[in-house]
């Protein structure tokens, strides 16, 4: 379907043989989505005999998921299909489609074909007639097709394999820099590794949780835009200077005109309720071209921006207006925030600082490394993206980092970024690969970053634009770089680390400096700004993969604390109903079809090895996912209570990951249908405003210090700490109170219980129950700690028992838990029910004290009876031999 739009202005002024008449002269401008009627098919196959006939083709989309519609290629996710369709990255595909331009557009003076996103080396033909050739997956292409157009016209799109183009260029190259490590090198089979030569998501060619799905096709929406007369080319706003007693903004509207004139501008403000500041007005002169208009405005007592947890994510509107005698020539609208943003690099004692300060406030950085959630990135509705965000700002997150092997996401999901609160760490789209010593490519990034800088810069939501993602760290620490640099002569090496200075010590920097609307630069993830080795824990940030990629146990989190840790991992199953959407009901660590939705090097023998450090052996397979989702969970909690229980040292933790982009085995907390795992939960928890820490600081003694970590501003004056020593059966075997102040955006040592003064009881039979409560008895926040390892535990039968009913007042549904000893890591699942199947839980994994009942809400449109009848409720204890 061709969609079309059209506006009508008045423009004041023509020009006839150099002369300005003063009349008034039709304008106006359409716009027409050339999203439906597409044709596809394989240029040259030889892969299957029906590639190369015409077959329906949905835009945006990829190859694969046509090729899928058309029942082509079998589902590239299920089992190891994926090997099955590596030959569509390999082919060159050709798109085709048919539209109509009605005759007031083929009036208009002006007409624009805009390519949102092709990926990647792609030829675009209109009529027969070439007018682009796009090499970069990233960057919109708009093409000035005025005296092309025909009432009906052909627009034609061959894309050519990123694979067979890359391997021209590279075999005559006299050395090939690594890639992502996921691609093969086999120079006499000319094959060779294809992501650091192209601008195009890394994560296609595979990693260490996705799969090598090179997708090629109109990834983004194609528009054709006719105009004449005036067009808004942007509306921007820049914040000059904003603190709680007055903000100076400056609005910058960038129009184009076909003819010279005069009109009014207005920069109208609206507050986040809706009130009109008074607009300020200007006579301004449109020239022929482009026309850039500026101008500066001062908001007394500003709403400001904050970070979730610090405050409201108040929104401002700036509208911008060009109109003549009542008559609007051209308008635009913008939404944005006003707030203050520093990266703070401070000399101390330990090194040099890194907190992001907003308002004025240095802010805990809490969250997650985000990854694409989908392989095909038009399967992503904006719904999906939406709900995503929302159980990070649920989980207490304010924070995401935008990792460098993705893509740039569209502006839906920025936008709710804004609402939500959650701050943006954006990498640039470099993951893991050195950089090509061409030139062209530097000119293609340059225009890349411009582009993605300018369009995201009025988001408050946005707070560090990264160069890249292990870059810097690969060329100085991994074993293949190190291999490969002893193959270069001194000159060559020289060479490639001046190519990577040129695009993250200039390029990138100089947008982010002149575009970036004050946001801050950094030029790795993880970096020290060149002044120290990346990943030095004194200063920058850290990626740690010690825990998990080199088997050493989860406490050893606690061995450093760095500045800032952007990356740290742990990996688990996902959900049964997960798994069975892809293997169907094999069980096998070692079968084929699971081992392919494991993507880490030998990840389930490490994933054993952990899970029999902890544990007692699992009952079954599906006590294997519980126990593997439960020591995921608890090796973050550690890590993420360590770094925060020694703010101000640490300023922020990011784990890895957030999201899947398939089905499978891996650090994510939210699987690919979105479904949380334990971490999720234990996330709300260990990232809450108010925590408390139950540290160990000699493992050898059994003895305990805890903390009171607050993310707030405001101070708690006569609070109460609860302590409670109690058996599995519910006794109290000893209780303290510790009155305390809880000092605002701190982290404080609130007291120390030495166990070995104790008596009477066994520590493999105790739990500990903290209980943080204000002046009035009202509870703040909990903890639960133990005194052994969890494969130490002498757990009882719980006796737990859980009931599902209808919510009071018919409002969903509700759990009811209740347990006559103690139930560890409480777990309800419906993993009997459809991976697409609508359940959301407002809490799991939780411990139960025996006369402490639970309740559990539960959001579904299932009823009842299905609801009870694939219920299931399992612990610790029951799920162990």
């Amino acid at each position: 379907m061709i969609r079309s739009f059209r506006t009508c202005w008045l423009c004041p002024a023509v020009a006839i043989a150099g002369f300005l008449i003063r009349t008034q002269c039709a304008s106006a401008a359409s716009q027409q989505h050339l999203d439906g009627g597409w044709s596809f098919r394989a240029v040259s196959a030889n892969w299957h005999p029906e590639a190369d006939a015409w077959h329906s083709a949905v835009v945006p989309g990829a190859v694969q998921t046509d090729l899928l519609r058309a029942g082509l290629i079998p589902d590239p996710f299920f089992g190891d299909n994926e090997k099955k369709v590596q030959w569509v990255g390999t082919t060159d595909w050709e798109y085709v489609t048919s539209f109509h331009v009605d005759a007031a557009a083929m009036e208009d003076r002006h007409a624009e074909l805009l390519f949102q996103g092709l990926d990647t080396f792609a030829d675009v033909f209109l009529n027969g007639q070439p007018v682009l050739h796009a090499d970069n997956m990233f960057r919109s292409w708009p093409v000035d097709v005025s005296g092309h157009l025909r009432p009906d016209n052909e627009l034609r799109i061959v894309f050519h394999s990123p694979i067979t183009t890359v391997a021209a260029t590279a075999s005559g190259l006299p050395y090939i820099i690594p890639g992502t490590g996921y691609e093969p090198l086999d120079r006499n089979k000319g094959i060779y590794p294809t992501s650091q030569f192209v601008r195009k998501a890394g994560y296609s060619f595979g990693w260490d949780w996705g799969p090598r799905l090179v997708t090629e096709g109109i990834w983004r929406p194609i528009t054709l835009m006719t105009w004449s007369g005036v067009r808004v080319v942007a509306l921007h706003l820049q914040q000059l200077s904003v603190n709680p007693d007055r903000a100076i903004v400056e609005g910058t509207f960038d129009v184009d005109s076909d003819v010279n004139c005069s009109a009014t501008l207005a920069f109208a403000l609206l507050d986040p309720r809706g009130h009109q500041l008074p607009p300020q007005r200007v006579r301004v002169h449109l020239d022929r071209g482009g026309n850039h208009f500026v101008r500066q405005m001062r908001v007394e007592r500003p709403q400001l921006w904050w970070p979730n947890g610090y405050g409201p994510q108040s929104l401002y509107t700036l509208r911008a207006t060009l109109g003549l005698d009542g008559k609007v020539l051209a308008t635009q609208t913008l939404q944005t925030g006003l707030r203050s943003l520093e990266l703070r690099r401070e000399a101390d004692s330990v090194g040099k600082s890194f907190t992001f300060v907003v308002n004025g406030v240095p802010v805990f950085a809490k969250g997650a490394d985000f990854v694409p959630l989908d392989s095909f990135p038009a399967n992503v509705t904006p719904v999906r993206r939406l709900n995503i965000l929302t159980a990070a700002r649920d989980a207490n997150m304010n924070m995401l980092r935008v990792w460098g092997g993705g893509y740039y996401e569209p502006d839906d999901f920025y936008e709710d970024a804004d609402r939500l609160g959650l701050m943006i760490w954006h990498d640039f789209m470099f993951g893991g690969s050195m950089i090509p010593d061409d030139p062209h490519y530097a000119d293609n990034v340059r225009a890349e970053a411009v582009e993605q800088v300018t369009r995201l810069s009025d988001h408050p939501s946005m707070a560090l634009w990264c160069g890249n993602n292990e870059v810097e760290t690969a060329w100085e620490s991994w074993g293949d770089r190190i291999a490969f640099k002893k193959t270069l002569s001194a000159d060559q090496q020289q060479q490639v680390w001046q190519n990577y200075l040129l695009i993250f010590h200039d390029v990138l920097k100089s947008a982010v400096a002149q575009y970036g609307n004050g946001v801050p630069y950094w030029p790795s993830s993880p970096s020290a700004d060149f002044e120290a080795k990346a990943g030095d824990v004194r200063n920058g940030d850290v990626h740690s993969w010690n825990v998990w990629s080199g088997g050493a146990p989860y406490r050893s989190y606690g061995d450093t604390t760095p500045r800032f840790l952007s990356e740290f991992g742990f990996q688990s199953l996902p959900e049964r109903s997960t798994l069975r959407s892809v293997l169907g009901d094999d069980e096998s660590l070692t079968s084929p079809l699971m081992l392919n939705h494991e993507r880490f090097l030998h990840g389930f023998d490490r994933m054993q090895q952990y899970l029999e450090d902890a544990f007692r052996p699992a009952k079954d397979f599906d006590s294997m996912i519980y126990l593997s989702q439960l020591e995921q969970a608890e090796a973050i909690r550690y890590a993420v209570e360590t770094m925060r229980s020694r703010r101000p040292r640490n300023m922020g933790t990011l784990f890895w990951q957030l999201d899947d982009c398939w089905p499978v085995a891996s650090w994510s907390s939210l699987d690919y249908f979105g479904h949380p795992k334990a971490l999720q939960f234990f996330a709300r928890r260990f990232y809450a405003p108010l925590l408390i820490v139950a540290s160990q600081p000699d493992p050898s003694r059994a003895a305990l210090e805890w903390f009171v970590v607050s993310d707030q501003q405001a101070k708690v004056n006569g609070a109460h700490l609860t302590i409670r020593v109690i058996n599995f059966q519910g006794e109290v075997l000893h209780r303290q109170t510790i009155p305390l102040d809880v000092t605002p955006l701190t982290s404080t040592l609130a007291g120390r219980l030495d166990l070995e003064n104790l008596t009477g009881f066994d520590p493999k039979q105790v739990v500990l129950s903290l209980v943080l409560s204000d002046a009035g008895g009202a509870t703040l926040a909990t903890q639960t700690a133990y005194l052994a390892t969890a494969k130490q535990l002498s757990l009882p039968d719980s006796g737990l028992e859980a009931t599902l009913a209808l919510a009071p007042g018919g409002s969903g549904y509700v759990i009811h838990l209740r347990t006559r000893n103690l139930a560890r890591a409480v777990a309800i699942s419906f993993d009997s029910l459809d991976a697409s199947a609508d359940v959301t839980l407002s809490d799991n994994f939780i411990d139960i004290l025996p006369g402490e009942p639970a309740t559990v809400a539960v959001r579904s449109s299932l009823p009842l009876s299905k609801l009870k009848a694939a219920m299931h409720v399992r612990s610790l204890e029951d799920s162990t031999r």
